[in-house]
């Protein structure tokens, strides 16, 4: 399995806005970047749209084994 790197891809327009996007992170998880991103530019959100990668099950997730416990009458 190929590993993706992170990517954060900020762009500040001449107009003020700023246009981040993320890639090689799959799932919810990228909405801590842009968290961390209104936090540190004092920005709020005013447009916000999905890639591929947001509907995809998060890294963390496939990596973890799960164990179930199946309880049987004998």
């Amino acid at each position: 399995m190929v590993k993706k790197n992170k990517q954060l891809k900020i762009k500040l327009l001449p107009n003020g806005e700023i246009h981040m996007e993320t890639g090689g992170i799959k799932g919810k998880k990228c909405l801590d970047y842009v968290e961390m991103l209104k936090f540190l530019a004092d920005v709020k959100i005013e447009k916000q749209e999905f890639t591929p990668e947001y509907y995809e099950m998060e890294e963390s997730n496939l990596n973890q084994e799960k164990t179930y416990d199946i309880l049987r009458d004998i």
